[in-house]
């Protein structure tokens, strides 16, 4: 058993927990099972920022309650967490890559705000040391790769968005983006298996509370093992009872 397992490591990967839109118990949950779990490498994997009042919809309606969510508390909790949960690799998520896009916005003060808070985050990941990846949609450069499977944010949406990505990608994919949990194995000859691996955000936010797939939506982090060709998932879901598998 030693020589099969020798060279083998823990992570922990977290994905989704949108600043000061997180809800406190997944947060806990998270740091909880890093303390159990004491992983060698830890991993976001984007959106850990909401930037809700940057959305497309929140500018163009000034009445917009997301209009006015506090732009710099939704930065201060964000980081927060980021510190506490000093992550190996920060894969930036379509939150993020908001803030980048709009950092080159005609319009000086989004330009601002966001080249602000993307250069704050910058700055503080940079601190802890932590290796940022860029968000580049469905393209390989924003995957990081463990032993044989890929981490990333995730661009797909739907209830077959873990398949989609690994069959796209061509091996195994840990991904959040979609915030439910789901494992799906490709259609492939690989043996390549996709997973989602929820989120920290709050169940009831209310930009989504008309969209009926929130109801799908779990607070959940995954954990494992992985070497130089190999990498195991585990999907460890917290609500409604927060216990670790532990």
């Amino acid at each position: 058993m030693a020589s099969k397992t020798k060279g083998w490591q823990k992570y922990l990967a977290v994905s989704c927990t949108h600043g000061a839109e997180a809800d406190p118990r997944a947060l806990d949950a998270m740091l909880r099972l890093k303390e159990a779990w004491k992983p060698q490498f830890t991993l976001h994997l984007g959106d850990a920022i909401d930037a809700r009042c940057l959305r497309s919809g929140a500018r163009k309606d000034s009445d917009s309650a997301d209009h006015a969510a506090d732009l710099a508390d939704d930065l201060m909790q964000g980081l927060s967490f980021l510190k506490a949960l000093k992550p190996n690799v920060y894969l930036l998520g379509n939150h993020e890559a908001r803030l980048t896009e709009l950092a080159h916005s005609p319009n000086a003060v989004l330009s601002y705000a966001a080249g602000h808070v993307m250069g704050r985050i910058m700055d503080e990941m940079a601190k802890i040391k932590c290796q940022v990846v860029p968000y580049v949609g469905v393209h390989p450069a924003g995957v990081f790769m463990l032993g044989d499977t890929g981490f990333t944010h995730g661009s797909l949406y739907g209830v077959s968005a873990a398949r989609d990505c690994c069959e796209m990608s061509g091996h195994s994919i840990v991904m959040g983006h979609t915030h439910r949990v789901a494992m799906e194995s490709a259609r492939t000859h690989t043996k390549a298996v996709g997973y989602n691996i929820g989120c920290g955000i709050k169940l009831d936010i209310g930009y989504s509370a008309n969209r009926r797939q929130t109801l799908g939506w779990r607070h959940a982090a995954a954990y494992g093992h992985f070497n130089g060709s190999h990498c195991t998932v585990n999907i460890a879901v917290f609500d409604p009872h927060y216990r670790l598998p532990l």
